[in-house]
């Protein structure tokens, strides 16, 4: 292997690798059975480290802390520094407190190894109070062409605490629940290429509230916050959604293509309305063209109104005829929307009433 290093006692002000500068590195490491062992120390983390030299090697690195910063403009990341015999190394890392670019994610645990021309990701997990992320699958060709494609789950404990942690203003309260699917992008693991990115995701959140944000603040949550529809139309939606829209679920897949989301049915349902939408997000230029459909939950509220105003029967006759005509009071309240423009500035436009997704089939 050419990573044999016996005794070593290196100072380093700066080091460049995978396109990210660390600094004040020093690495500390004396021989040992089949390799060698030692620690390292930088600004942005250390522990200790064992390398086995058996087959293209095996480093094992435990670590206190380690602050991954960000790759340097105009640096090439999917062109690692290359070992002596061109090929990545089996890792066994574990980091207590693991930052990106300053920002603590919480306890990460790697697993991978070489396979072939490609570099198998065995395991990777980043553990925190408010969210589990797990991630296995392939860096492909890593050389010559490097592609990722792998598998990612995210368990949610609570999406406000969550996004808070990544450095959002909290826009969400509660929320649990998991995004999950299979991706791939052009380029190394670490750095997520938009514009390449492929690949289906599954959402899944329960119970929980929107709060207020400033327009912009939110970026692709706003996408889904809705509170840009009261500031935009005549139609008053102030009460469900301007405060803080409460839902009980939001369900559904997004469909990636180079970059481009693809909604279908995408639903968002809350005590106060029910929300489908459909259409595109473009993720590298922060837009989108999508189509909204609100329908406030009238019925239940003008039947419980009938049976305060005309007495018991008269509001369960009310309640029964509603759900018999699959409640046409909802339906007449339904309303139509185009969502366009960028995240931080979305034009909302009402759209014309279309007809109904499916009739009933002749019986």
């Amino acid at each position: 292997s050419g990573v044999e290093l016996g005794e070593l006692d290196l100072k380093i002000g700066q080091v460049d690798v995978f396109g990210r500068r660390f600094h004040e590195v020093a690495l500390r490491t004396t021989a040992a059975a089949g390799g060698w062992q030692g620690s390292v120390l930088a600004r942005e983390g250390g522990g200790d480290l064992v390398w086995r030299s058996q087959g293209r090697g095996r480093l094992l690195a435990r670590m206190r802390q380690f602050n991954l910063p960000p790759v340097m403009p105009g640096a090439a990341p999917g062109s690692p520094t290359r070992l002596a015999d061109g090929e990545l190394p089996a890792l066994d890392v574990q980091v207590e407190n693991f930052l990106l670019a300053d920002r603590a994610l919480g306890r990460l645990e790697l697993q991978a190894a070489p396979e072939g021309t490609d570099w198998r990701i065995e395991r990777l997990r980043i553990s925190a109070a408010e969210a589990v992320f797990s991630m296995d699958g392939l860096w492909q060709s890593w050389v010559s062409q490097p592609r990722t494609q792998v598998n990612v789950r995210l368990d949610i404990a609570d999406s406000g605490k969550l996004l808070a942690r990544l450095g959002y203003a909290e826009g969400v309260r509660g929320g649990a629940g998991r995004i999950e699917g299979p991706l791939s992008w052009a380029g190394s693991p670490q750095d997520l290429d938009l514009a390449t990115l492929s690949g289906n995701l599954l959402v899944e959140i329960g119970k929980g509230q929107f709060l207020k944000l400033e327009p912009g603040v939110g970026r692709l949550l706003g996408v889904f916050n809705l509170q840009n529809l009261p500031r935009r139309i005549a139609l008053d939606f102030r009460d469900v959604f301007s405060e803080g829209f409460s839902f009980d679920e939001i369900a559904g897949t997004m469909r990636v293509n180079r970059g481009i989301g693809t909604l279908d049915n995408f639903r968002i349902q809350g005590g106060s309305a029910r929300v489908l939408m459909s259409g595109e997000i473009n993720l590298p230029r922060e837009t989108q063209n999508l189509q909204v459909r609100v329908t406030p939950s009238l019925g239940d509220s003008v039947a419980l109104a009938g049976a305060l105003l005309g007495g018991p029967v008269a509001g369960l006759a009310s309640f029964l005829v509603q759900r018999m005509l699959k409640d046409p009071l909802a339906q007449l309240a339904t309303f139509d929307y185009t969502v366009t423009g960028t995240w931080a500035e979305p034009t909302v436009t009402r759209a014309p009433r279309a007809e109904p997704v499916q009739k009933e089939a002749p019986g």
